[in-house]
C-alpha cells in the first residue's frame, strides 16, 4: 500500500468521447442539466475539463452518457511545463 495521496476524479463519457471532468465541475449540477436537456428534447449543454478547458455537447434521448469516480494520484492535475521554446 502507498503512502501517496489520492483524489476522487470523475470521468464522463458521452457516446464514444471520453472526458476528464475537471475538479472544480459541479457533477450534481451537470447531471440535472443533462436531465433537463433530454426531458426538454435534447440541447446542447457545457462542462468543464481538466486543463482549463470547456465542452458543449448535444444531450438528447439518444446521446448515451456514463459518469464514474476514480482515484487518483494527488498530483494528477498538476500541468507538466512547456517545452523551452514556450518561455518567450
Amino acid at each position: 500500500m502507498s503512502d501517496e495521496e489520492t483524489v476522487v476524479h470523475t470521468v464522463m463519457t458521452v457516446d464514444d468521447a471520453t472526458f476528464s471532468l475537471s475538479p472544480g465541475q459541479d457533477v450534481g449540477d451537470l447531471e440535472r442539466r443533462i436531465e433537463a436537456a433530454v426531458h426538454d428534447g435534447g440541447r446542447f449543454e457545457g462542462f468543464s475539463v481538466v486543463g482549463d478547458g470547456a465542452v458543449r455537447a448535444l444531450f438528447t434521448a439518444h446521446t448515451r452518457v456514463v459518469l464514474w469516480d476514480e482515484k487518483v494520484p494527488g498530483d494528477a492535475f498538476v500541468e507538466p511545463p512547456g517545452p523551452d521554446w514556450c518561455d518567450g
